[in-house]
């Protein structure tokens, strides 16, 4: 992340508790799915957890996103 986005998202959190709320989960799941990635053996039930995951931590992205455009 550039000094500029990390900036940017430093002041629409202050100034949004929905995006503080979105960011703040989208690091969550990035670290979640570290450590699932990090298994060396992934079983179904923990296959299932990954994909959830990813579509949530991708919906939260694309709604942080149209938060950054309406600060733009």
């Amino acid at each position: 992340m550039t000094e500029d986005k990390f900036e940017l998202y430093e002041r629409i959190s202050k100034e949004n508790m929905e995006f503080k709320k979105l960011f703040d989960e989208h690091i969550r799941f990035e670290q979640d799915l570290e450590a699932l990635y990090s298994l060396k053996y992934i079983p179904p039930e923990v296959d299932a957890r990954i994909k959830e995951i990813k579509k949530r931590k991708l919906f939260g992205k694309e709604r942080m996103e149209q938060i950054i455009a309406s600060y733009q």
